[in-house]
């Protein structure tokens, strides 16, 4: 997306939780399918990131009746400001046989 490279370029605060929601993306990825069939209370969660806590929602938000597959979406929140108090968003599809693709 043009905005989020816009904003990772000009806004430091943007930049990293773009960094920090990009690494623990990926490894939501990569766990079981099984595992994300959890509530998405249960599934969102803090961490500690070079001293600034955030705290990455993670929501389920469309199942593909023909392959089961589902879409995932990640939003990393902070107390750090950002421009127009936009947060990255990091969406993946992942597939019953483990398998995960982001979306750019």
């Amino acid at each position: 997306m043009l905005i989020d490279r816009w904003l990772t370029r000009w806004s430091r605060n943007y930049a990293f939780l773009r960094r920090a929601l990009d690494d623990v993306g990926r490894q939501l990825a990569r766990r079981p399918y099984d595992a994300m069939l959890q509530p998405d209370e249960e599934l969102s969660f803090s961490q500690m990131v070079q001293d600034v806590r955030v705290d990455f929602e993670v929501e389920v938000f469309r199942f593909d009746p023909g392959d089961r597959a589902m879409w995932v979406r990640v939003t990393a929140r902070s107390d750090l400001a950002t421009p127009l108090r936009l947060k990255p968003a990091l969406v993946f599809r992942k597939l019953p046989d483990g398998r995960a693709y982001i979306a750019l």
